[in-house]
């Protein structure tokens, strides 16, 4: 055993009596954590993704509990240097963090709350199983995650959510939840695999100050769903003061309102612990599910559903929060000035609505949207206002970019790889444009690659200009160096 993994292992000693197989978990926790990945049912279907990568060499073995989560068993590159992960057909997420939200089991048309949502892998995920009739409202109190939050909301193609940067343990009342999640700030003990650094035990001052914010998350969660509505509570750690016992006090403080029910079957784990450091647990905590990494060979997980079967003692009255009806004159001119640019149909935006806020607009899947103060974003980024035209949002053109029919050039990977570079390069032929072949016009122009659009490029009248986002640029240039990362 190396230095590293004794003193993992000693960072660990004192959940050995909670671990049903403490050679099997001592074994998983120093090994390299394997990647895993989540279709985007709003774009691909599970299937067909895993043909695509497959078929590029990629090695791909589904979850029995959640088939559009898969095992990547090998590949020529890293799956998250693929043009699929580009475009937002995917989501990298260990197979454990997939877990809360399938216990969850949003509905179609369902009102969702995730509470502390950034950097966006359960709202992504929460946002499929809704569909395009439900709201997800993905809250994050810090600033800068939540714009992780929103490219990664864009990037899968979310038009169902709004974002609000908001504390957690103050989130407005007024709108009342199907469900809500609470994928609580930890420890992060379950992350180890994929945390090179040596751990210690977690101090005692550190999980007070966590099971604090915890306990203060749950219970808001639970003022905020409705009668008979669900709430999951998760974390990525093994600790119980963090865990059963978060679980175990608001059960209490509830006084019969609130019940853990139990988690189904299919669902890998072992049960919730009964009682930790001399304090014993109401029975029903057990009904919590903790998972190991050996388990799913990924990282660590506890959750636990509880159903509201009354309002909880703490909740209070209030009034629903104002709606927002979509700008419909924004709408008509943006998607006006789309058509006309780029010949891009008005039925590409069929049952999507735009909103607008200052210079920006958005498309929402929903006919109204609750406006809180806190309210950061409200749908997929469409377009903003330069002051002379329209700019498309990249987001956008990934979902209508393909429809265009003017203004838009196909490129093969070394003109576009020139392109990304900073090179100038020749458009080629445009893919049949106007009704009479029209050529190019000076502007913009819309870049597409394998059918999908990328983003915008400047044509000069020779020559084209790349005007992607940088950071995004980046990325995709970098799925072109990788064997395998791009469609041929």
């Amino acid at each position: 055993m190396s230095a590293r993994s004794g003193i993992v292992l000693s960072a660990f000693e004192r959940y050995r009596a909670l671990v049903d197989d403490w050679a099997a978990f001592a074994a998983a926790v120093v090994r390299p954590q394997p990647h895993a990945l989540r279709a985007n049912r709003l774009r691909v279907a599970p299937e067909e993704l895993r043909g695509r990568l497959e078929a590029r060499g990629f090695r791909l073995a589904p979850y029995p509990w959640a088939p559009e989560v898969m095992r990547v068993e090998g590949g020529p590159c890293p799956p998250g240097s693929t043009f699929e992960h580009w475009l937002g057909l995917f989501y990298l997420q260990e197979a454990a963090a997939a877990v809360p939200v399938v216990a969850l089991d949003p509905q179609p048309g369902e009102r969702i709350l995730d509470l502390s949502a950034a950097p966006g892998g359960k709202s992504t995920q929460i946002a499929e199983r809704v569909g395009p009739s439900g709201l997800v409202v993905a809250n994050e109190a810090d600033p800068a995650r939540a714009g992780w939050l929103l490219a990664n909301l864009g990037r899968m193609g979310v038009a169902s959510a709004v974002v609000t940067v908001c504390d957690g343990r103050r989130f407005p009342a007024g709108l009342a939840f199907d469900r809500a999640l609470v994928d609580a700030p930890c420890s992060g003990e379950g992350n180890v695999r994929r945390d090179p650094r040596p751990r210690r035990p977690p101090r005692a001052d550190r999980l007070r100050r966590l099971a604090s914010l915890q306990e203060a998350l749950l219970r808001r969660a639970l003022a905020l769903v409705r009668p008979g509505g669900v709430v999951v509570y998760s974390t990525c750690t093994f600790a119980p003061e963090e865990d059963e016992a978060v679980v175990d006090a608001v059960l209490r403080a509830a006084g019969g309102a609130v019940e853990a029910e139990p988690l189904p079957q299919a669902l890998p784990g072992v049960e919730g612990a009964g009682g930790w450091d001399g304090v014993a647990f109401l029975p029903e905590v057990r009904r919590a599910r903790r998972i190991y990494p050996h388990h799913l060979d990924s990282g660590g997980m506890f959750l636990a559903r509880l159903r509201l079967r009354a309002p909880v003692p703490w909740a209070e009255e209030a009034t629903p929060p104002p709606e927002e009806a979509p700008d419909e004159a924004a709408g008509r001119e943006v998607r006006a000035w789309m058509e006309e640019s780029f010949g891009i149909p008005a039925e590409a935006f069929e049952g999507l609505h735009v909103y607008r806020s200052g210079e920006r607009t958005w498309l929402s899947t929903l006919p109204r949207l609750p406006l809180w103060p806190e309210r950061w974003a409200a749908g997929l980024p469409l377009a903003h206002w330069t002051g002379r035209h329209w700019w498309p949002s990249g987001f956008a053109l990934h979902r209508v970019g393909r429809l265009a029919r003017r203004q838009v050039v196909d490129l093969e990977p070394a003109a576009l790889r020139a392109l990304l570079e900073g090179q100038a390069v020749p458009p080629g032929p445009p893919h049949a444009s106007g009704p009479a072949g029209e050529p190019l016009r000076r502007g913009l122009v819309i870049v597409r690659y394998a059918g999908a659009g990328l983003g915008l490029a400047r044509y000069d009248g020779d020559l084209l200009h790349a005007a992607f986002a940088r950071e995004r640029a980046r990325q995709l240039l970098g799925c072109l160096e990788q064997p395998g990362g791009m469609p041929r």
